[in-house]
């Protein structure tokens, strides 16, 4: 049996624990009520799986490749059009510079995928779109397969566009395209894993990002610290620091450091200990003769 001051401790040391999980780990429930169907932007489908089998479009080539084949490792998937004036290009330059600068290596840990909505754009565009921008990654070479631009017609381009949740629309030229600037994370077996929305990311985000789409591998001890560290909020579309899981581990660190110093402070007192230490502290009486 424990001293009634070391009961108390420990007690309240698994109090104070009890107290900081659910603190940390807990959100009040908010009903939310179900979005409407964008006419522009992309309705998230997280988790949802890509029909990869169904799905055909034509590579720089001319040739028609099914889709499934290109996931043999995780996909950052990129809907846009060649010929597109002002979103586009800094969208797919904005890709190439991260896939420079990452912690992952582009073509072993994931692939590029870019496919044009457009059915009327022709495979020379897809062509010429890969060489130029292969070629302008010069901190980090990659290999042509690394990055792959397609073409394809009204029926997949469709089927595709509608299972990543991709809205767009002709614009009043008739001739351009309104939409909005996204990059989705595919796994390896077509589910979509994440969505990063504008022209510009945080590499933070990227590799996250492409490390959620990765199934099936073991994970470095930074990545699964990233992993804790940060979470992905579908409202803010970015993958934000939750401090609260910080201020969590730390204070659990420290609990436990504590109740593991009452443990060994315990075992070092032998048996008695505490009634001599409490006979020693009285004070001793003088004996009158």
């Amino acid at each position: 049996m424990f001293p009634p001051l070391d009961r108390y401790v420990y007690r309240s040391g698994a109090a104070l624990v009890a107290l900081i999980v659910v603190a940390a780990w807990t959100s009040p429930a908010m009903g939310k009520e179900p979005r409407p169907k964008p006419t522009v932007g992309v309705e998230e489908r997280l988790g949802e799986m890509l029909p990869l089998d169904d799905l055909t479009f034509r590579d720089e080539e001319g040739k028609d490749i099914a889709l499934a084949s290109l996931f043999d490792r995780p996909v950052v998937l990129s809907l846009i059009y060649y010929r597109c004036p002002g979103i586009c290009s800094p969208l797919i330059a904005e890709i190439a510079r991260l896939a420079q600068r990452v912690n992952l290596e582009p073509g072993q840990d994931f692939r590029m995928v870019s496919i044009s909505f457009d059915p009327d754009e022709d495979v020379k565009l897809a062509a010429l779109k890969r060489k130029n921008t292969v070629e302008s990654m010069t901190k980090r070479p990659i290999g042509l397969d690394d990055w792959r631009f397609f073409t394809g017609d009204q029926e997949n381009i469709e089927r595709l566009t509608e299972a990543v949740g991709f809205e767009y629309q002709k614009d009043k030229n008739g001739v351009d395209y309104i939409h909005a600037p996204v990059v989705t994370f595919v796994s390896s077996d077509g589910m979509i894993a994440r969505y990063l929305h504008g022209r510009t990311f945080n590499p933070a985000d990227f590799e996250l990002a492409v490390v959620d789409a990765t199934e099936g591998r073991s994970r470095s001890f930074m990545r699964t610290l990233q992993r804790l560290c940060y979470s992905y909020e579908p409202d803010s579309h970015a993958y934000v620091l939750k401090v609260n899981r910080i201020i969590f581990g730390a204070t659990l660190i420290m609990v436990l450091g504590f109740v593991v110093f009452l443990v060994m402070l315990k075992r070092s007192v032998p048996p008695g200990g505490h009634r001599r230490a409490q006979q020693m502290g009285r004070p001793t009486r003088e004996v009158s003769e």
